[in-house]
């Protein structure tokens, strides 16, 4: 099994901690050991948090909770987190000090999700979480030396513990870098990555220092790396259903492997493609959204090319997003979707994507060549209703016009991101949004961040009609004309429950109040963003 939470409670600075909960737990490997004591933003919690294949650090995590001493809910919300990013246990120091009592209800918490709960003796002050960390890293670092052959079990049975949508080559990858404190690339027989887990965590770009120069050519024999001083890189091939072998590097740095590690990290790593690779294309794919979505070049045209798809032939951008609290699209939704996109007659690359700060996965539409507008007109509203029979209530569709570059679809998203909720609130009927929806609302933002004199030069054109009727009645009617009906009276009247010829004389009457016609293309466009400020404004108000 490796060193586990249960090795750790035996050690002589934890001899008189407590079990508190998370039994279930005792059997998690640890790799490592880290203090967690700071706060953080609503706006950073999702990113320290993400659950993301890169971190199952699989580290016992040593806090005092002085940041939430008093806030049961958040303690049991960051012992839920910990638990979720793949951590191993946790080591509660000074309860009696700064948290004055042992929470019921995070005791519950642990024993609910079989998270190690792990209580340092009651009110001593004088505990010092140094001894833990150098008794957890020395005991690690010689579980590594003197590991017993079962590397291979210990990560394959760990992964195969994960959520299904985490049993991955990345996940593998991963954990064995945690293991054997080594980077750990994956690469096509051309060197295009597959997957990459650095060890320590840091900002080099380890694929970009791999080239054919630089690695190793030879099985399992040992070469100095040139590009980072003082490291070593080994090198084995990994085999997958016949097709080119691919490649395992390991990188070392400031430790010695050996070649029966070496020989391990293999074994484990080819048993995972044997078990997963069908996963670890679809993992790439959703890689490959995440570049374009976040406009990096160099990794986007190394994924392309290992799924051989061409992204400059990009044409159309779908956006779906479920706002009913759900935090990720069903299989079945997903499937639903992808069943409706099949009818078209275009290469489809759709994926669930999660923004950084983001609580629910989008689902992304990437098509390839232009289709007829009807066409898509009549795929989006089928999607949107078998959303709908499916048990999303409130789901959303946006198509994002043609984009010249990745680095133009990222400013688009960006955009919509920024605008989405504020679209829904200026046109709350509308399922389906276009990107003219989301301009119209940028601007309107814009006029509103500038402040009261942007407002009122904004919303002037609408002066006339409030200083002639002086009644809510006219502008209402405009208003849903405008941002509800899309301009026709039949509908406007089943909106407001008014017979036609009524919206018809309604409409007559603001025209003479403004002094020309509310059809003007021109008059148009600024009578639009007039009353969706209006709106936004009142429903803030409100």
């Amino acid at each position: 099994m490796g060193f586990t939470v249960e090795d750790a409670m035996r050690l002589p600075s934890l001899r008189n901690a407590k079990l508190a909960g998370g039994k279930a737990g005792l059997k998690n490997n640890v790799f490592g050991i880290n203090v967690f004591d700071f706060k953080l933003s609503e706006n950073l919690q999702d990113r320290f948090f993400a659950k993301d294949d890169r971190h199952l650090s699989n580290q016992i995590v040593i806090t005092s909770f002085s940041f939430m001493q008093d806030d049961e809910a958040l303690q049991c919300k960051y012992l839920r987190k910990l638990c979720e990013i793949g951590e191993s246990a946790l080591v509660l120091y000074y309860v009696g000090v700064i948290v004055k009592t042992l929470s019921d209800r995070l005791v519950a918490t642990a024993d609910e999700i079989g998270f190690p709960l792990i209580v340092m003796p009651i009110g001593r002050i004088d505990l010092r979480y140094g001894d833990l960390i150098s008794e957890v890293s020395a005991s690690v670092l010689s579980d590594r030396i003197h590991y017993n052959g079962s590397l291979v079990t210990d990560i394959i049975g760990q992964v195969s513990r994960l959520p299904s949508e985490k049993q991955t080559i990345d996940s593998v990858l991963t954990l064995l870098s945690g293991k054997l404190r080594v980077s750990v690339v994956l690469t096509d027989s051309s060197l295009n990555e597959l997957g990459c887990a650095q060890w320590p965590s840091n900002d080099l770009n380890l694929i970009d220092l791999m080239t054919e120069e630089n690695v190793s050519h030879h099985i399992k024999r040992r070469k100095v790396f040139a590009p980072i001083e003082g490291s070593y890189i080994w090198f084995v091939p990994i085999h997958d259903r016949g097709v080119d072998p691919m490649r395992l590097f390991l990188i070392e740095e400031g430790t010695v492997l050996d070649d029966i590690l070496v020989e391990m990290a293999k074994q484990t790593v080819q048993l995972a493609v044997e078990l997963w690779s069908n996963r670890h294309s679809a993992v790439l794919t959703s890689e490959l959204v995440k570049a374009i979505i976040n406009d990096e070049p160099i990794r986007m045209r190394r994924l392309s090319e290992v799924l051989n798809i061409d992204i400059k032939s990009i044409h159309t951008t779908w956006i779906i997003r479920c706002t009913d609290g759900r935090s990720s699209f069903s299989d079945e939704m997903i499937k639903s979707v992808r069943g409706t996109m099949n009818s078209l007659d275009s290469e489809i690359i759709l994926e669930p994507y999660r923004t950084p700060l983001g609580t629910s996965d989008d689902l992304i539409l990437f098509f390839r060549n232009p289709l007829d507008a009807k066409l898509l007109d009549d795929c989006s509203k089928s999607i949107i209703y078998n959303l709908h029979s499916l048990g999303c209530e409130h789901v959303y569709l946006t198509m994002l016009d043609y984009k010249a570059t990745t680095a133009h679809v990222r400013k688009a998203f960006a955009i919509w991101n920024e605008t989405e909720a504020t679209a829904r609130a200026v046109f709350p009927n509308l399922e389906i949004f276009h990107e003219s929806e989301i301009e119209l609302v940028r601007q309107c933002n814009e006029v509103i961040k500038l402040g009261e004199a942007s407002i009122a030069a904004a919303t002037g054109c609408l002066d006339g009609l409030d200083e002639r009727h002086g009644s809510d009645e006219f502008l209402k009617t405009l208003e849903v004309y405008y941002l509800d009906a899309d301009m026709n009276m039949q509908t406007a009247s089943e909106i407001l429950g008014v017979h036609k010829n009524t919206i018809k004389y309604r409409i007559n009457m603001v025209c003479d109040a403004l002094g020309h016609s509310v059809s003007n293309p021109v008059t148009t466009s600024r009578l639009t963003i007039a009353l969706a400020i209006r709106r936004l404004l009142d429903r803030a108000s409100n």
